[in-house]
Formats: C-alpha cells, sequence, structure tokens
C-alpha cells in the first residue's frame, strides 16, 4: 500500500524517526522501536516514535537523520517497512552522461520523465559518472524539486536504482554500483549489433524472423555478400550508431552506394575484385561492420515499424505504441513521410487482409518484438526500455530489422501526435525505476 508522508523536520531530538499512530499502525508499528532507516543507499540507526499531534500520514525525522542522509524535504516521500528497515522513496537516479557539463543541456528535454510527477513521487535526480565520489558513495547531481519545477543541485548518496541514459559508462561502473546497490541497474550494457544478432539467430522463435546477416571482416566478405544479395546494408557494430550505408550492385560492374542517414549517393565503376575492394576500403573498416541483406528493395512493397517495448511496474514487457512512416507507396519512396500511429487497419490495407487476419498479424508483431527483447535479456543483462524495429514484405514476411536498447528516443510517439502516450511511455519507465527502488 501507497504511504505518503508528510515530512517534517524536528530540531529538539536527535535520531529520532516520529509516526503518526495511524500511520505506525499501517506499517505494524505499535510501541516506541528500533529501526534502521533508509534513504537510497545510505542508512541510519534511530528510535521510532509515535506521536498524535503530527497530522494524519506525518513523519517527523530529527535534523540529525536529514542531514546524514540527504533526505530532501521538498519532495513527495513514500515510507514502508521492510524487515528490520524503514526505507524513504523512492529514490531514482538518471545517469545521464559522463560529464556534469554534458548533461545540463539535457535537463529541460528529461523534465519530460517528470510531468507526471505526482503519479510517481519520490526524489529523481540527474547525475554523471564524474561527479561520483566512490569512496564516500555519494553523488552531486540535480535533483527534481516538484514545488518549484526545477532541477536544483546537490550532493546525495547513492540512489536506491539507477536507470542508465547513456552509452559512456563502463562495466566497471556498473559493478560498482551493482556492488553497492544490487541489481536495480537497468540498461546497463553494451552489446553490438553482431553479438544481439548471433543471440537472435540461436532462438527457436526468433531466428526465422532474422535477415540473412554476416560480419564484415574485409571486403572480400563484402563483395560475395554482393553476389548472393545484390542489395544490402552495412551497419556499424556499435549499435548506438545510427549510420547505416546500402550497398546497390546495378550491374556486374556498377555500385550504388547510400548513407541511409544523409540520403548522400554515389555511383562507381569497378572492373575487377581489387577496384571494387579498394572501393569498400573508402567507406569501412575490417571488423567493424555488420553485412545484411536489404529488405526494402526496389520493386518490393515494404513497412517498416517501431515497436515501443518497455518494462512495467510489475517488470513485464508491454508494447507501449507501434509507429510507421505515412504513405510508403512506390511511388512516395524517396520522401520522408510524416510519422503515424501503427494500427491494424493499416496492415488490412498493405497485406489486404480482413479484420481477423490483420488483428492477427497485428498481435503476432508485438509477440515477436517482446520475444526479441527477452531473448537478449537472457543473455543475463538487466534490460527494461527498448525498441525493436520490424519489415514487412508486401507478401507478408516479417524481418526484425534492429533492435535499440541505447536510450531510444519515444518522442516518436510525441512527433506522431500523441503525446499522452509519450508522457505515459516515460511514466512507465520511471514506475519501472519505482519498482526496482522497492516502492
Amino acid at each position: 500500500m501507497e504511504n505518503v508522508i508528510l515530512l517534517s523536520k524536528n530540531t529538539s531530538n536527535r535520531g529520532i524517526l516520529t509516526l503518526h499512530p495511524k500511520l505506525a499502525e499501517s506499517m505494524g508499528i505499535t510501541q516506541i522501536t528500533a529501526r534502521k532507516i533508509r534513504f537510497g543507499a545510505n542508512t541510519y540507526q534511530s528510535i521510532v516514535d509515535i506521536s498524535d499531534e503530527l497530522p494524519l500520514n506525518g513523519a517527523s525525522l530529527s535534523e540529525d537523520i536529514l542531514d546524514m542522509l540527504n533526505i530532501p524535504q521538498h519532495c513527495t516521500l513514500e515510507i514502508k517497512q521492510i524487515g528490520n528497515e524503514i526505507q524513504l522513496g523512492p529514490f531514482i537516479g538518471l545517469l545521464a552522461g559522463y560529464y556534469q557539463s554534458s548533461i545540463k543541456k539535457y535537463l529541460d528535454q528529461l523534465r519530460d520523465y517528470v510531468l507526471l510527477y505526482h503519479e510517481i513521487k519520490g526524489a529523481i535526480l540527474v547525475f554523471s559518472l564524474d561527479h561520483v565520489d566512490k569512496t564516500n558513495q555519494t553523488v552531486k547531481g540535480y535533483l527534481y524539486n516538484p514545488r518549484t519545477k526545477q532541477w536544483e543541485e546537490g550532493t546525495y548518496p547513492y540512489p536506491g536504482s539507477i536507470f542508465v541514459m547513456t552509452s559512456s559508462v563502463s562495466s566497471a561502473w556498473i559493478q560498482h554500483f551493482k556492488s553497492v546497490i544490487g541489481n536495480v541497474v537497468f540498461n546497463d550494457f553494451f552489446l553490438t549489433r553482431w553479438s544481439i544478432h548471433k543471440k537472435l539467430a540461436g532462438s527457436i522463435g526468433v531466428k526465422c524472423y532474422l535477415p540473412d546477416t554476416n560480419l564484415y571482416g574485409s571486403p572480400q566478405d563484402l563483395y560475395y555478400f554482393l553476389k548472393k544479395f545484390p542489395n544490402l546494408t552495412v551497419k556499424p557494430l556499435n549499435s548506438a550508431n545510427r549510420s547505416a550505408i546500402r550497398v546497390f550492385l546495378k550491374d556486374s560492374n556498377s555500385l550504388v552506394i547510400t548513407n541511409l542517414r544523409t540520403r548522400e549517393t554515389k555511383s562507381f565503376k569497378f572492373y575487377n575484385r581489387d577496384q571494387a575492394y579498394s572501393i569498400f576500403r573508402q567507406y569501412f573498416k575490417d571488423g567493424e561492420y555488420l553485412i545484411q541483406e536489404s529488405i526494402d528493395v526496389t520493386g518490393y512493397r515494404t513497412i517498416t515499424i517501431r515497436i515501443i517495448t518497455l518494462k512495467d511496474d510489475s517488470g513485464q514487457w508491454n508494447a507501449m505504441g507501434l509507429f510507421t512512416r505515412g504513405d510508403q507507396s512506390g511511388q512516395n519512396v524517396e520522401k520522408l513521410m510524416p510519422l503515424v500511429k501503427f494500427k491494424k487497419e493499416l496492415v488490412s490495407e498493405f497485406l489486404e487482409q480482413s479484420d481477423l487476419y490483420a488483428s492477427l498479424t497485428y498481435q503476432e508483431l508485438i509477440h515477436i518484438a517482446i520475444d526479441a527483447v527477452k531473448e537478449v535479456e537472457s543473455i543475463g543483462v538487466h534490460f527494461a526500455n527498448g525498441a525493436v524495429d520490424i519489415t514487412i514484405g508486401e507478401l507478408g514476411d516479417i524481418w526484425i530489422t534492429e533492435i535499440d536498447y541505447f536510450n531510444p528516443s519515444h518522442e516518436i510517439a510525441l512527433v506522431a501526435g500523441y503525446p499522452n502516450l509519450y508522457y505515459e511511455i516515460l511514466k512507465t519507465n520511471m514506475l519501472y525505476a519505482k519498482k526496482l527502488a522497492g516502492f
């Protein structure tokens, strides 16, 4: 049960937590007792007293406890008892970058995560690695003040859970945090596109949805892959780098290479393998790319959707939204169409299916996306915030083309015209972090 407290400061006593009788009773406390008070990773041994002079749901902490645990009085805190501890929280950390100077410019953007603060509550801290004190286990960052609706700088103990929003965190840092606060750090891992592909390729339920894929070890690999698939995509192994390149073998001695992000296109002629190898070396470094057959090829209609996949406050995976580009018909293939919500009606129209079959296909897409993120999670990583890109061909074939876990931007919902869904998605992220923090 949620117990929101009205927290006040007691300056006349030391080491005392005083509770209103009703609040104490809800926690199973009926007399003066000794308890540890926990806020984030810090604890303080105290005496719990009861007083009917406090307001209903009132709690009063002596000044020394407030100072020792750095408990912010301006936050809306909940209280709960677990074993011999009384916890105040939730205390959620948003690890947004390596340097504090770099995260300051994101504070306005991160305010989106606290727009529904009244449903999340607690202390929400944005921080960077360069202001973490490993020795004292404290972190200097920006705490959200729900009264002023501003981020305020301060120093606090390690949070009760950490949502990793940056790729600049090393495994050594993650292990350090976990050694102190436990397995409550999520999206805390780095995988290459190749390691994800190999994991999915070993899954009975998912491997049938994967495009033919190979590792780019040398120009020779790309040359022979083009013989099999004249239209292919070369992707950086680092999933944070979204600059994929399309390689199209126009005829036996003509290549067209397109940067899919900038749409810059160049044509090349080659008359032997060495010339082709020389062209490839201009674009790709050995061992740093993945080669994949292209699904959206000229003359074959496809539609690509992004499925937002998150864990909710019960720890279960959910598809929070499906989005695609607007009209993706042949005549608009070169245009960047507006984002729209992907609905079963689009399935019915694109695949010319009945409402029943379209509904089944729509549900199948969701199941595939959730199965895919579960497969990634089964590697042993703490995964809770992701997105899956799926391409559907005009004959009903389905392909998983990307799994994004590097803090995927959920603004796709906002751009598509669904602000309420956008904020619900971010709230779901925060409620999962709240669950991990013990609330």
